[in-house]
């Protein structure tokens, strides 16, 4: 009676044995087809390695170009200072509140703009770095409709006009794009968009280059110079900047 009552139970777990060994057969063959690399890239430890954030550091010559830049950055607002106490002459003075809010909105871009691009700012303080961000946008808004203002009575008539007006209005519009998509979490686009936005502010160091090298190397009159340098001083940045992003260059890996 006892035998026959311990039948069922053998049954029982000759079948769970079968069970097992069919499904160690599976996978093995799931193993087989997708190989262990997948099955390890499909692992709860591989995905929150995969978007866990890149924390290598830079190269050294990523990080000179991105002191360097800093550096003008600041050297750009320094001398741009003279203006909060000694308005200028000419047409600028004459205009003297868009100049000034230009400037302000312009200065705190420059100093503010290079630290968006720090890697280990974004990683390691977050919220500093939205709440810079915030105070970035403000200041290229700022800039920006005053410096539209100013293209408008800016020294050389349309083509400097047309020149600084278009600078101002796509300082303007790549920065309310990059406002844009952060509110909607796409970084990626995000990021584009500001790389774009800071080449354009930028432009206020390249045109302090050009135009001594035109003025005291070329011994260009000052009218002669300016009317060039209204598009050379973004142009050639916003370009720049295309082929950056396009290239896929780590240009947010300070």
């Amino acid at each position: 009676m006892q035998l026959v009552d311990s039948i069922p139970t053998a049954l029982t777990k000759l079948q769970q044995t079968k069970d097992f060994f069919c499904e160690m057969e599976q996978k093995g063959a799931i193993l087989r087809i997708f190989g262990m690399d997948t099955i390890r890239e499909l692992s709860p430890r591989s995905l929150n390695a995969a978007t866990a954030p890149n924390v290598q550091r830079s190269s050294l010559g990523t990080q000179v170009c991105w002191g360097i830049c800093t550096l003008m950055c600041a050297g750009v607002v320094v001398v741009a200072s003279q203006y909060y106490f000694h308005p200028p002459s000419g047409h600028f003075g004459e205009h003297y509140s868009l100049l000034l809010a230009h400037i302000i909105g312009g200065s705190v871009a420059l100093l503010v703009g290079p630290w968006q691009f720090s890697r280990r700012l974004r990683i390691r303080k977050l919220p500093l770095h939205r709440w810079l961000g915030r105070i970035y946008l403000l200041a290229v808004a700022l800039g920006s409709l005053a410096g539209f203002g100013s293209a408008l009575f800016s020294a050389g008539g349309v083509v400097t006009h047309f020149g600084f007006g278009i600078l101002a209005a796509l300082w303007f519009f790549t920065g309310w794009m990059a406002y844009r998509y952060a509110r909607a979490g796409r970084i990626e686009e995000h990021r584009e968009w500001m790389i774009r936005n800071f080449s354009l502010s930028l432009a206020a160091v390249t045109l302090r280059h050009y135009l001594p090298l035109m003025l005291f190397v070329m011994h260009w009159p000052f009218l002669r110079a300016y009317v060039p340098i209204s598009w050379l001083c973004w142009v050639p940045n916003l370009i720049l900047a295309e082929w950056m992003i396009r290239r896929r260059w780590a240009v947010a890996a300070i």
